[in-house]
């Protein structure tokens, strides 16, 4: 074991049950990811800060008690009215746990019930853009992250962890100093294996299967208009009303 893993470990804790995609084994949970372990301009993000996920509705008590083993003393719920309503977050039965409900768009865009044509790729590239337009939802997520004490790892989520928590993880990453590349690669993360995202975004999407490469560019295409229009992340939030001093706690919080 290096020096940096020891020194990691000795901050940190073991982290056992964390792969080397940053999956964390939860049986009952869907695409539970850490967002640690990332360099950025100026750091690495921390571990047990942030969690991405799918719905919390089919956790088990025992995947219940495992998540608030981790750390877990915030979730933050994204999924639409109708969807709370029909299927209950079970982590917050855990007294202790805050909870927060804001509707970042009102349906899983990632949902096999909807139909759709050959413009998938515009398709999710419209609801990523219409997310990132709701600037009271983002001020409200990114106004409770703020609250985070140090020892708290927040968990966000959606309905199957991949739209509406990839447009939050790229945000929360990009304000932390992440690169395009590596912003698009945790939420390709999603869709293909480490080694297929990793190659793809090095690579390029020829060769690629249709779903990734689709996820690829709408993620990228996202991302792109995004800077363009508000130059980064940080100054997107301070549009949605964020100040600067919660800015700077959400970054902390994330960065070693």
């Amino acid at each position: 074991m290096g020096i940096l893993e020891r020194w990691r470990r000795f901050w940190l804790g073991d982290l056992p049950d964390l792969e080397p995609d940053r999956e964390l084994d939860v049986p009952s949970g869907f695409n539970v990811r850490e967002l640690g372990g990332y360099q950025v301009d100026g750091g690495v993000t921390r571990y047990r800060r942030f969690l991405r996920s799918g719905g919390l509705d089919m956790l088990s008590q025992q995947d219940q008690r495992r998540l608030h083993g981790y750390g877990v003393r915030m979730v933050v719920d994204l999924r639409g009215d109708y969807e709370v309503a029909s299927a209950h977050d079970k982590l917050t039965e855990i007294p202790g746990v805050r909870y927060l409900h804001v509707p970042l768009f009102n349906m899983d865009i990632s949902d096999p019930k909807l139909e759709r044509g050959d413009d998938e790729g515009s398709y999710y590239t419209l609801g990523y853009l219409t997310m990132l337009g709701n600037h009271h939802a983002i001020g409200r997520v990114f106004s409770f992250f703020a609250t985070a004490r140090p020892a708290d790892c927040v968990l966000f989520h959606c309905a199957a962890g991949m739209d509406r928590t990839g447009v939050t993880a790229m945000l929360l990453l990009g304000l932390a100093g992440a690169s395009r590349d590596r912003i698009i690669a945790d939420y390709c993360y999603s869709f293909g294996s480490v080694d297929e995202v990793d190659r793809m975004v090095q690579d390029g999407t020829k060769g690629v299967r249709r779903e990734l490469a689709l996820r690829y560019e709408a993620i990228s295409t996202s991302y792109d208009r995004l800077m363009g229009a508000y130059g980064s992340v940080y100054d997107y939030l301070r549009v949605c009303g964020l100040t600067n001093e919660e800015l700077q706690q959400v970054r902390g919080h994330l960065l070693i």
